[in-house]
């Protein structure tokens, strides 16, 4: 994006869409978290993305496209190829006639200019649009190589290729499918690669067997593990930089199984902050509790759910909230799942007892105004996290429970005294993930008499004003958008347990988690499974991804 920081500034501000002494907050912000002023101003709600698009059209004097709003032809992608597309921040997203449409990053650069006509030849009359940079980058991720279905048992054949590139174009595969994990299993006569996409494992293609060695070694090669080591399981880390240029950590598991080494690969985007709540999916008046405990100076605040279910991004993104420059956040975690630019963060290691509750005892002389604790798993690591938050510091960690108010017997079993914890608790939100349907295929559809039925059968776990919201269902075809699949992403659903002086008195007297929820409710405490039933009203989700989602 050629406009500089400068030349924005005078056009949001000419246009009315911000005042200068936002705008200079923005770049304070964008300088001590090292990225774009532009991304702030977005991730913060200060500009509205479309807003903003429209104000490079003027600057560049070419139309804006929002590429989120568009679903991509997968022949008209394909007319730019992925590697220049990738490198030159370019989309091809539509074609009238012999006119293809081109979103650039920067449309007065000369030289992605002649390249992309160089590339598409006389045949088309390219079309310039501009469009934002992150969105181009996402839109890159559409590329999808035609490999057929698995139900023809579809086998890579390339024995001869070097398993550098059998690997390269695995990550790549999983990077542009946005996978959370790779899984490599040996079968008795060929292997097969699946990834987990949105929190579901899918069959991703087969590989015949005698590729399986040379794959298993070039993981551990990457990983720094030990390649004539079969026996026992082993566990590694590397990076890896894909075509778009996106840059991710894996953190790689290898375990012996009966017909060879099972890996699986756990995918960790690097830098990756979110600014606000809302792409979490809470909703507002849920942000507005969350905002005025976030105001205080001290005291606990804790994230529960099992294990996958986004605690450690709710606590991220909450640290990207708070990172201004004049406090000191110091985080110990198990692993360091992303880096945030001027948190300090320390990596647990067992193996030079590196501890949670040895690194917060560190901490805790380092100065700190906020802690985050990865988890709190044992007794040393709950009482040292509570007399951290007794003795003026914001102290946010995640504890597994399967709700709100089953955090706090869980603190008491870990040790921690009834009145310690009531008198530093601030709030407890659990959650859970469920899919996102993808807009492009969505569509409305009636309640099936089953559904009626399993509503009816909850009670008062849903208040009325909520069932009320629930006039239909919503399913989804699937489209090439969201790889068929019918979903694209996936955002919480959460249950947010603000502890007053009520609650207090509760946890004082060793009150069960029932009796907790109870009195919760009586304030209009929403459920994780209210909260996802909103989210099905707004079309968001469907009552059955709720249901799966709360019964983990």
């Amino acid at each position: 994006m050629s406009v500089d920081d400068a030349q924005l500034k005078g056009l949001l501000i000419e246009n009315n869409l911000i005042t200068e002494a936002d705008f200079e907050n923005a770049e304070k912000i964008a300088n001590h978290l090292g990225c774009l002023v532009t991304d702030v101003l977005i991730g913060r709600n200060v500009v509205k993305e479309d807003d903003l698009g429209r104000i490079l059209s003027i600057y560049y004097k070419v139309d804006y496209i929002n590429l989120r709003k568009i679903d991509i032809p997968s022949d008209v992608i394909n007319i730019i190829p992925e590697n220049i597309a990738a490198e030159k921040g370019v989309i091809a997203f539509a074609l009238s006639e012999n006119e293809l449409y081109v979103a650039f990053e920067d449309p007065d650069d000369l030289a992605v200019s002649e390249t992309v006509k160089k590339t598409v030849g006389p045949k088309y009359q390219i079309r310039v649009f501009v469009a934002m940079p992150q969105i181009i980058k996402s839109a890159i991720k559409l590329y999808k190589k035609n490999e057929g279905n698995l139900e023809n048992v579809h086998l890579k054949t390339q024995i001869a290729s070097s398993s550098v590139s059998l690997v390269n174009d695995m990550l790549e595969s999983a990077i542009r499918q946005e996978a959370s994990d790779i899984h490599i299993e040996p079968l008795p006569d060929k292997m097969l690669v699946r990834f987990r996409i949105d929190g579901v494992l899918h069959d991703d293609e087969y590989w015949v067997k005698e590729v399986h060695p040379s794959t298993v070694a070039r993981i551990k090669i990457l990983s720094d593990l030990k390649i004539d080591e079969t026996r026992l399981p082993q566990d590694g880390q590397f990076a890896f930089t894909s075509k778009s240029g996106e840059k991710v950590s894996l953190r790689v598991s290898v375990i012996p199984s009966v017909y060879g080494e099972k890996i699986v690969l756990r995918i960790l985007k690097s830098g990756v902050t979110l600014f606000n709540l809302d792409e979490l999916g809470m909703l507002p008046e849920d942000q507005e509790v969350i905002f005025k405990i976030l105001k205080r100076t001290h005291g606990m605040f804790l994230v529960t759910g099992p294990t996958g279910s986004g605690k450690t991004t709710t606590l991220y993104t909450i640290l990207g909230l708070l990172n201004k420059p004049d406090v000191n956040i110091v985080t110990i975690e198990d692993p360091v799942e992303n880096k945030i630019t001027r948190v300090n963060q320390i990596q647990v290691n067992s193996g030079i007892n590196l501890t949670f509750a040895n690194g917060l005892r560190s901490i805790l002389r380092q100065d700190p105004d906020i802690v985050m604790v990865g988890e709190i798993r044992d007794t040393e690591t709950a009482l040292i996290s509570i007399n951290a938050a007794m003795t003026g510091h914001l102290v946010f960690s995640s504890v597994h429970a399967n709700t709100s108010a089953g955090a706090i017997p869980r603190m008491i079993d870990l040790g921690a005294e009834p009145f310690l914890i009531a008198s530093t608790l601030n709030m407890v939100v659990a959650q859970r993930l469920v899919r996102v349907l993808c807009p492009n295929c969505k569509s409305e559809s009636p309640m099936s008499n089953l559904l009626i039925s399993k509503l009816e059968e909850m009670g008062e776990d849903v208040s009325p004003s909520i069932r009320g919201l629930l006039k239909s269902n919503f399913t989804s075809a699937g489209c090439g958008y969201c790889f068929h699949t019918g979903y694209k992403g996936r955002i919480g659903i959460f249950e947010t347990l603000l502890v007053d002086d009520n609650i207090r008195k509760m946890i004082y007297e060793k009150q069960t988690s029932d009796t907790i929820w109870r009195v919760a409710r009586e304030s209009k405490t929403k459920s994780m499974l209210e909260d996802g039933l909103i989210k099905v009203s707004k079309g968001l989700t469907t009552i059955e991804e709720v249901l799966r989602v709360i019964s983990t």
